[in-house]
């Protein structure tokens, strides 16, 4: 009986998650500074004055999509995890989960402080000094 009942729970919950919309956005460091969706991951971002946010700009011939990743320091182990957006035709981005990405040659730096006062990022190439 409550083998029937957990099989009942977790298909209910799939159906839930198969059916929820897709999180698209216009500017996906807007919506993973303010968590404005489920992040993928543990990230210590709402809540705290300052900390470090990294951006990879995803490009089809290295990536296979056009798109941006994000990540945040506080979980990084210099390869990620990544927050992954994908580029769609009309320009918006939509939320495709937490992934890794190949090349981080494309890593870039924004303090979140900085971005929270001005509302940009002054992305500085690598690994924050």
């Amino acid at each position: 009986m409550a083998k029937a009942a957990l099989a009942v729970a977790a298909t209910a919950v799939s159906l839930l998650a198969a059916a929820a919309p897709e999180f698209v956005t216009r500017d996906p460091l807007k919506a993973f500074i303010r968590e404005e969706y489920p992040l993928g991951d543990d990230y210590f971002i709402h809540g705290h004055e300052d900390t470090v946010v990294f951006r990879c700009l995803l490009h089809k011939d290295r990536d296979g999509f056009e798109g941006v990743a994000l990540s945040e320091i506080s979980i990084w182990g210099r390869t990620g995890p990544w927050e992954i957006f994908r580029k769609r035709p009309d320009g918006a981005f939509a939320y495709g989960g937490t992934g890794a990405v190949r090349d981080t040659s494309c890593l870039e730096s924004c303090r979140t402080k900085a971005y929270v006062a001005s509302g940009e990022c002054r992305w500085t190439r690598g690994w924050p000094k």
